[in-house]
């Protein structure tokens, strides 16, 4: 309980650039997002670009967009395992309409094992969207996350 009390979401401030820059160097060491497009997502998703604190620290991310899509997430390393990730999920899938959807690295199997905790399914297959890497497209609907 002591964890939840230190922890918020909040919407993405210009301020918090460098912290998520940092984050998605550490998730996505060969294909992280550049600053201009974070800010792209920054301007065009005001309030589904949104940072999850830990005493003041931004340890993670979510960027989704009304119909469902997420868009991007990641948690820092060193705060994985500990919840983070449910939570920024949880709030996207609460702002969403119907359901939340991604693509995901078919080569990423902790990513994977993650999203189907969560209850999400495989639904489609994209070969090479990722350069030699094909996409799963993962999908969860507000009615089976009730129930999950």
């Amino acid at each position: 309980m002591a964890e939840e009390a230190l922890t918020k979401i909040r919407k993405f401030e210009i301020e918090d650039i460098d912290e998520i820059l940092e984050i998605e160097e550490q998730a996505f060491p060969k294909t992280a997002y550049s600053k201009e497009t974070i800010l792209g997502y920054a301007k065009g998703f005001l309030d589904n670009f949104v940072v999850l604190e830990r005493d003041r620290e931004i340890v993670g991310y979510i960027i989704f967009d009304m119909s469902g899509h997420i868009h991007s997430t990641a948690v820092k390393h060193t705060h994985r395992g500990k919840g983070f990730g449910k939570m920024l999920f949880t709030h996207a899938m609460k702002c969403a309409k119907k359901r939340v959807w991604l693509e995901v690295r078919s080569r990423n199997s902790t990513a994977i094992r993650f999203y189907k905790r969560l209850g999400m399914e495989i639904v489609e297959k994209i070969p090479d969207y990722y350069g030699s890497d094909d996409a799963l497209i993962m999908v969860l609907s507000k009615e089976e996350y009730a129930h999950n």
